[in-house]
């Protein structure tokens, strides 16, 4: 296991699916912002509270540095596996792609999580994500 993900599975405590897809979106948020983590950034997640959905707000913490002690992410709880980033006056919306959520089931029926999520890891942005700028 490389490194990233050991310390993905370090921070949540088990390596699953939604949590390396809350980090990658936070990772692709911060390229497309050009933004820095830890501050001068916020996070509203739609993951809501209701695992697996809602193990992608962890892996958005660990990317992005925006935590709920700082007060700089909020969950909103709809279930939704889309985030909107904020940095320096501009926004982001990245979402799963439906095809991708919908295929999860089937993949850990047939993959133990950690591998399921390792594949996820190595997919492309292209194959994950949809992302657009946010607008008010």
């Amino acid at each position: 296991m490389n490194e990233v993900l050991g310390r993905i599975r370090e921070f949540h405590g088990h390596l699953g699916p939604y949590v390396v897809i809350g980090y990658r979106m936070g990772l692709l948020a911060l390229e497309q912002l050009r933004a820095k983590k830890y501050f001068g950034i916020t996070v509203e997640s739609f993951a809501g509270d209701i695992p697996p959905v809602s193990c992608m707000n962890d892996g958005l913490q660990l990317s992005t540095g925006c935590t709920f002690g700082k007060g700089n992410i909020r969950n909103i709880a709809s279930g939704d596996p889309c985030a909107r980033i904020t940095s320096g006056g501009r926004a982001v919306v990245v979402r799963l792609k439906p095809a991708v959520q919908r295929s999860l089931p089937d993949v850990l029926k047939h993959e133990n999580e950690g591998a399921a999520a390792e594949h996820i890891f190595g997919l492309p942005d292209e194959e994950l994500f949809d992302w657009e700028p946010a607008t008010d």
